[in-house]
């Protein structure tokens, strides 16, 4: 069943017919690349409510081929129509009443065109990822067009969250919120990290999540983003003292991402020099939350960060280098840039009402270990909402010392 009404599918079909508009096209084909992975579904899924259910990509045995992709063909005017990949599609679970399912989804998306008297200048949405081998059957079937890159064409549109999607993402950063706070006082209790990944993934399955990445790592591998790439943790457990990590990713809710990170200490005592790394690397995302408003350039918040940092004078972090930046949009997966940066582009982007954003930090110390934060946020017309609300800092000073975040939730 779909979760959003009628009317909020209209609402978005209306924005891209905009959005047409202002590209000056008449028409576009929205490409998507779904069955098993997220991170070229947003579109599809935004417009139609289509995900595949077939695993596998770029499947090619006679009579099928382009396995996992499928497109949405937009039109001035008209309901979009989906082309899918996977019978298994009924009315009661896309948005649109044209669907056409085909086992060729380049060749269908050709002859739907031709149906529609559709060439010329055509705008393509998928450059980034549509295989080369389909795009030279796209050109051989309809040499007649002259297909347009807009690769942004339906992300600008998804930036800004309506009402009713604002509601679901809520619900998403509840089990998010549920699924962090089980794993960390796992491993802050000394269980391995298999089992609070497990506690984890038990949360965000019971709450109709999926599950991206979960990653772990704690002691003296602790710079990596996590002990094992492949799976995102390990078999192993920390010991008293031990500085730990974790981050949970994914679709939570009907598809919107989330993906907070906590840093704290095995047993719940650091020393000194533990709990500076710990407290710096949250005040920093804490402060850059609190400066966020609509209407604050993304660089304004970045400088923030860098000040920040600057004044902690950090070591290396692998994961600081990796992620130039203090967060991103979020969506119906990572929807950036613009980034929250001062040396990446789009520095004239502005916060704006109705978005999601994650805010995050990383810190290193030699001798000491590695810190990583994020949090994740609607912007609203007075400031942000918290929707990842698991506790910042989980462990208490020996000697209690006074909050340097009022907002900041201790356990």
């Amino acid at each position: 069943m779909l979760i959003f009404s009628s009317s909020e599918y209209e609402s978005r079909w209306k924005r891209a017919d905009r959005a047409l508009a202002a590209e000056g096209l008449e028409a576009a084909v929205v490409w998507g690349r779904t069955a098993s992975t997220f991170d070229r579904a947003g579109d599809v899924i935004y417009l139609t409510n289509y995900f595949s259910s077939k695993v596998g990509q770029g499947f090619d045995a006679p009579p099928f081929a382009a396995r996992a992709y499928c497109a949405v063909i937009l039109r001035r005017g008209a309901e979009p129509v989906l082309i899918a990949d996977d019978p298994d599609v009924h009315s009661d679970v896309v948005s649109v009443c044209d669907f056409r399912v085909a086992g060729d989804p380049i060749a269908k998306t050709v002859d739907t065109l031709r149906e529609f008297g559709i060439s010329g200048r055509i705008g393509f949405v998928g450059t980034d990822f549509f295989p080369v081998k389909y795009w030279d059957q796209l050109i051989a079937l309809k040499p007649d067009v002259d297909w347009t890159p807009c690769d942004d064409l339906i992300r600008r549109i998804r930036m800004v969250k309506s009402t009713a999607e604002m509601d679901v993402i809520r619900v998403a950063g509840k089990t998010a919120s549920k699924a962090m706070s089980c794993m960390m006082e796992a491993l802050i209790e000394g269980a391995t990290e298999t089992a609070a990944a497990a506690s984890a993934a038990e949360c965000v399955v019971a709450g109709g999540g999926v599950i991206d990445k979960i990653q772990i790592n704690h002691g003296k591998t602790i710079a990596y983003t996590c002990g094992d790439p492949l799976s995102g943790y390990r078999n192993v457990a920390p010991e008293r003292g031990d500085l730990l990590r974790g981050f949970i990713i994914g679709p939570f809710y009907q598809g919107y991402y989330l993906d907070p990170g906590r840093t704290a200490v095995c047993g719940n005592v650091p020393n000194d020099v533990q709990a500076a790394l710990i407290e710096s690397c949250a005040d920093i995302v804490e402060a850059i939350a609190a400066a966020i408003n609509p209407g604050v350039r993304y660089s304004t918040a970045a400088a923030i960060g860098d000040r920040m940092t600057a004044a902690f004078a950090p070591d290396m972090d692998p994961a600081a280098e990796k992620f130039p930046f203090f967060g991103h949009p979020h969506g119906l997966y990572f929807e950036g840039p613009p980034y929250i940066s001062t040396v990446l582009e789009h520095q004239n982007a502005v916060f704006e009402e109705g978005m999601l954003i994650g805010v995050e930090a990383f810190l290193a110390r030699k001798g000491v270990g590695n810190a990583g934060f994020e949090q994740n946020y609607l912007v609203t017309a007075t400031g942000l909402e918290c929707v990842t609300t698991t506790p910042m800092l989980w462990h208490r000073r020996q000697t209690p010392q006074p909050e340097t975040a009022p907002d900041r939730k201790t356990v």
